[in-house]
């Protein structure tokens, strides 16, 4: 696996040498191209392979790619540093001895590359000689299939009816029931079928959800319940600890809730979150998961425990046969092998759905049986080591490009939620993928993702609108795994207590704080010649520096700094001219990120200011020199108009590869800025009052964005009363613009026509103060006229909104609305009745008389024999509408 990340990652610098700003002669090129390609022959010899001498030789491999990689990238960052010399070589067009040392770094490469291939094909014509066909009859395994998306429960039916009987049960009493059970035994999972019950989403007012792991953050786990309970505010990071608990325990006074605290490890860790949850008297409930028995009869009240039992064998061959073979039966050749392999697993949900995803890829009789004899090698070993022996035996059977790519997660902290787009730009950064075709990296990377959640490796935890995966984890037994096989690759070191020192071979530093403990102090401890990475994690302590000396760590391509807040820009990271990926909070800003123009193999760059609302990041006009530049977040930024190419040339500099910009100041909405960035495909604007007030027709300039596909817009407004905001005319807009989200725009309801006349728009969000209310009368959305043709998927949140009128006609391809927090709408478009597009309304925090009304609606549908319409609702308002009192959200962040 190691060795074929290394190539993986050597190849990548091969493709992007000549795109750089070194000055390379025309020898060096063809060198390198003739290095990319013998590199690339290598791949096919770096799969799984028993053989001693074969994975001798694979580790050869490794070390020369990993060699090569070094002197190149040293020599690229030597070479950066002599500025003078370079521009007089420029000038002269002088050969120098930097270019005769790079000439010799890629000959001596070629002949190093050649000389282990042709041992590795000598070993493989040895193994080809000596291999014995074991296929049975020349079968092959029959066409699998593994949901993506869906992972139902499978059995426990007994079980869930009890379950439901005591989250419902008529004591008036606050109950904590623990569920108990050994790791991957399905805790969480039942949890969540119970979380999500239709029974239960309209028993209780409000539901939450936690998770705590063993090294919790209490301020983290009470942010979190305070957003499911009361919603995202800007303002709660500011409060202390002890303000959020009361804010949390004010918030859940007189309302029947659910709380799930999910992966407790400690009775301290319960007495830090428990008296944040009053005693109300009306049947509110929590629901604990955890590992440890003495917790959970510590926690629970009444004291009768809730264990977890292990599948019996229908049930764990129903699972077995679900995961590979989807909604076929299992074919008969095939079954007694499967039995087998389902047998060993002991009734373990997590075990059965990993060999599984394992057998799910396997084509022959021969492959399933080297499974099944795996799997029944370790069948003496006790639950946990068989377990984790069995985990292991998926990761030996994962093809060799999805390896590095999985033991990645390790990098993550335990039971952490993941972003998607974090994860992949962060696998690109460390050049972990490897380009195919004409497909780009992102998607190569997506597909990665795709298949390890097809092989239940990986878990989707949050998705969008539209079914896109926003967020994803891994069972914490999967998280060791990695922490075991990604430390014995010495691709990572993780700082925390006891460490010293990392390996001179590592490559990935991830710092996880623990608590009352600094781990960032190891830092100091750090070999840094051979570390591609270093991510900080969040921790309690207040960071005001970063103390570490960032010049040391001379080939760094990942700096995540986002998750502790400094001061001001770190000194130092604008020399590491290997960065792709660079994450970074400041309090204030300050003159050091005026260099960054230097960091030329720049991917990603995320450039935050703690108070958006009153500072902004103004970035010099090097960035326009960031050829490689993908992406570029900020809370509120300012840029200046693209330069020209040079002084005798009218064209102006162009970021070709720009693909999404996020926290664009309204007064940088120009022309020639836009015209500077013309291939990003999502864009998001957001702004003071005075910036909106200043450009009122920042948005007409959108049309020199033809590539734009999603657009956000938000300010940093606490209250207005006035139009602040006007749409340019539908055809001003994007001709390819798929998704629009607005916040805090103040537009009239009006304006909705516009909107609805933009030809390919299928999502289309609107939260806070996306539109000025009409108080002291009703406020009314109405549709008069056809438009909305594409749109699908359809989000309103915390609008002041009364009613909602239009025909069915005029959304006749609307699939899924989401309602959040609309408190005071009264009805939606009665009809909807009659859509044949219709399938799911969910309704979260809506009024009890507005869930009726829409449920009415399905029975409706219903009534016509239709049964596609389903209407879910979540923490219903238990107040008639009259009583409702209109509510504004005081959000002081755009969250683009």
């Amino acid at each position: 696996m190691a060795a074929y990340a290394a190539v993986t990652s050597l190849m990548g610098i091969m493709q992007q040498l000549p795109q750089s700003r070194l000055d390379l002669l025309q020898g060096h090129k063809l060198l390198l191209e003739l290095l990319h390609k013998k590199v690339g022959s290598l791949l096919e010899f770096l799969d799984n392979s028993d053989d001693e001498p074969m994975k001798d030789l694979q580790k050869k491999v490794k070390d020369l790619a990993n060699k090569v990689e070094e002197q190149v990238e040293s020599h690229i960052q030597r070479k950066a540093q002599k500025t003078l010399l370079k521009m007089l070589q420029r000038v002269f067009h002088l050969p120098s001895k930097s270019h005769e040392r790079l000439y010799k770094i890629l000959l001596q490469a070629i002949c190093d590359v050649d000389s282990i291939k042709e041992k590795l094909i000598k070993q493989m014509k040895n193994n080809k000689l000596q291999a014995v066909n074991h296929s049975i009859g020349g079968s092959s395994s029959p066409r699998l299939h593994v949901s993506t998306l869906v992972n139902d429960m499978v059995g426990y039916n007994i079980e869930q009816e009890r379950m439901r009987s005591q989250l419902t049960g008529h004591s008036s009493q606050l109950e904590v029931i623990s569920i108990v059970g050994m790791g991957g035994i399905g805790k969480s999972t039942f949890a969540n079928k119970m979380f999500s019950d239709p029974s239960i989403l309209s028993f209780f007012d409000v539901r939450g959800w936690i998770t705590v792991s063993m090294n919790y953050s209490l301020r983290k786990m009470l942010l979190t319940l305070l957003q499911d309970t009361v919603g995202a505010a800007k303002e709660l990071d500011e409060k202390t600890d002890g303000e959020l608990a009361d804010h949390l325990q004010k918030s859940l006074k007189g309302r029947r809730y659910l709380i799930v605290v999910d992966d407790m490890w400690s009775r301290e860790a319960w007495d830090d979150v428990r008296l944040c949850f009053p005693e109300n008297n009306n049947r509110s409930r929590i629901l604990l998961t955890t590992r440890d028995m003495k917790v959970a009869q510590y926690a629970s009240s009444p004291k009768d425990l809730f264990p977890m039992r292990f599948l019996e064998p229908k049930e764990s061959w129903h699972l077995f046969c679900q995961k590979v073979f989807g909604k076929k039966d299992c074919p008969t050749e095939y079954e007694n092998v499967a039995k087998e392999v389902v047998s060993n697993c002991k009734g373990l949900p997590l075990m059965i759905s990993v060999v599984a995803g394992t057998l799910s890829s396997k084509k022959t009789m021969d492959e399933w049986i080297k499974v099944a004899q795996s799997v029944i090698s370790s069948v003496d070993l006790d639950d946990y080591q068989h377990c984790s022996r069995v985990l292991g035996l998926s990761y030996t059977h994962l093809p060799s490009y999805l390896k590095s790519c999985f033991l990645y997660f390790g990098v993550f902290p335990k039971a952490s939620e993941i972003s998607v787009k974090k994860l992949t730009r962060l696998w690109i950064a460390e050049g972990l993928l490897e380009l195919k075709g004409s497909e780009g990296l992102e998607q190569v990377a997506a597909n990665i993702l795709h298949v390890l959640i097809d092989k239940s490796l990986v878990v989707v935890s949050k998705q969008s609108l539209d079914d896109k995966i926003k967020t994803c984890r891994i069972h914490d037994l999967l998280h060791d795994l990695c922490l075991r096989e990604a430390e014995s690759e010495n691709l990572l070191y993780v700082a925390c207590r006891g460490s010293t020192r990392v390996s001179s071979q590592g490559r990935w530093v991830s710092v996880n704080p623990e608590r009352g403990y600094d781990s960032y102090a190891l830092l100091e401890n750090l070999t840094h010649s051979k570390i591609r990475s270093i991510h900080f994690h969040p921790t309690e302590l207040v960071r005001r520096q970063l103390s570490i000396k960032l010049f040391h760590f001379k080939l760094l391509r990942v700096l995540d700094l986002v998750a502790i807040r400094l001061v001001s820009f770190p000194i130092g990271v604008v020399h590491l001219v290997s960065l792709r990926y660079l994450a970074v909070v400041v309090n204030f800003e300050t003159s050091e990120h005026q260099s960054i123009s230097n960091l030329w193999n720049l991917q990603t760059f995320i450039f935050s200011i703690s108070l958006p609302q009153i500072d902004l990041v103004h970035l010099p006009n090097g960035i326009w020199e960031m050829s490689q530049l993908k992406h570029l977040h900020s809370t509120r930024m300012s840029l200046y108009s693209p330069p020209k190419v040079s002084a005798n040339e009218v064209k102006y500099r162009i970021l070709e590869n720009l693909q999404s910009v996020s926290g664009l100041s309204p007064c940088c909405c120009t022309k020639e800025i836009f015209e500077g960035i013309k291939n990003v495909r999502k864009l998001g604007i957001s702004g003071t009052e005075d910036e909106f007030d200043y450009e009122p027709i920042c948005l007409d300039n959108l049309i020199y964005l033809p590539e734009l596909e999603e657009l956000k817009i938000a300010s940093y407004i606490l209250t207005r009363y006035d139009v602040l905001l006007r749409l340019p005319f539908a055809g001003s807009f994007p001709p390819n613009l798929k998704k629009l989200t607005l916040r805090k725009t103040f537009l009239l309801w009006e304006d909705m026509t516009i909107i609805s006349k933009l030809p390919k728009l299928e999502v289309l969000q609107l939260k806070a103060d996306a539109f000025v209310i009409s108080y002291p009368t009703d406020t009314v959305w109405e549709v008069t006229e056809m438009g909305f043709l594409e749109l699908k998927f359809l989000l309103l949140e915390w609008l002041d909104l009364d009613y909602w009128r239009a025909a069915d006609d005029y959304f006749p391809c609307l699939e899924h609305i989401v309602i959040r927090n609309c408190r005071t709408l009264k009805e939606i478009p009665e009809g909807f009745v009659d859509s044949l597009t219709l399938q799911q309304i969910q309704l979260h925090r809506c009024t009890s008389s507005l869930v009726t009304f829409a449920k009415q609606i399905q029975e409706n549908y219903e009534s016509l024999g239709n049964n596609m319409l389903k209407v879910y609702s979540f923490d219903t308002i238990r107040v008639s509408v009259k009583g409702c009192i209109r509510k504004r959200m005081n959000y002081t962040g755009s969250n683009l």
